[in-house]
């Protein structure tokens, strides 16, 4: 097996341990040992990898950031957008939960502005189609919208995921039906 393909798999091996444990536990109650332990490596093989288990959950961040990005598909409406960006958070609540209470929040909250901001920017995509627009009135659409996304989610993650994002956003989504469709209209160019 090819060095990059087993360096690959050892770092899959090290990122399921450290999930599996930061769904048990806060970040803080995690240690090295505990992660190897988790699965089968020695501690030397984890540093060889991470500089520490904030390098780990930046990572973690990082791939599943990159991986909601390349796989959300459905761009055709606000409320399918901010699912994408929380549908990781409910598969993973507690761990979630755990970064976003630790010293690491900073890694989740860049990367989460990144998912809002992609997801956001493809929905505009979708929305504008072939209109043409206003490039300065086109990116304050996207950064309103972004924020939006955004501002949601940390909001449930501050009130520790106890209430149902998706049903509440989908309500305002509907409360404010057609208003995308204004937006983009008063940003055409003729």
């Amino acid at each position: 097996m090819p060095y990059k393909a087993k360096s690959e798999l050892t770092k899959a091996a090290i990122k399921k341990s450290f999930l599996k444990l930061l769904n048990e536990k806060p970040i803080s109650q995690i240690s090295v040992r505990d992660i190897a332990e988790g699965c089968g490596f020695n501690r030397n093989t984890i540093y060889y990898h991470y500089d520490d288990i904030p390098c780990l959950v930046e990572d973690i961040v990082i791939e599943t950031a990159d991986r909601i990005i390349s796989e959300y598909t459905d761009f055709s409406s606000l409320d399918a957008c901010l699912e994408a960006a929380v549908k990781f958070a409910l598969e993973h609540k507690r761990g979630v939960l755990n970064i976003y209470n630790s010293s690491n929040r900073s890694v989740y909250e860049l990367y989460l502005m990144k998912v809002c901001g992609t997801v956001v920017e493809k929905y505009i995509e979708t929305v504008f189609g072939d209109v043409k627009t206003d490039p300065e009135s086109r990116e304050i659409l996207v950064r309103f919208y972004k924020c939006e996304c955004f501002g949601q989610v940390i909001d449930w993650l501050n009130c520790a995921m106890n209430y149902n994002i998706c049903e509440q956003f989908s309500k305002l989504c509907k409360l404010r039906e057609g208003f995308a469709e204004i937006l983009v209209e008063r940003c055409r160019v003729e």
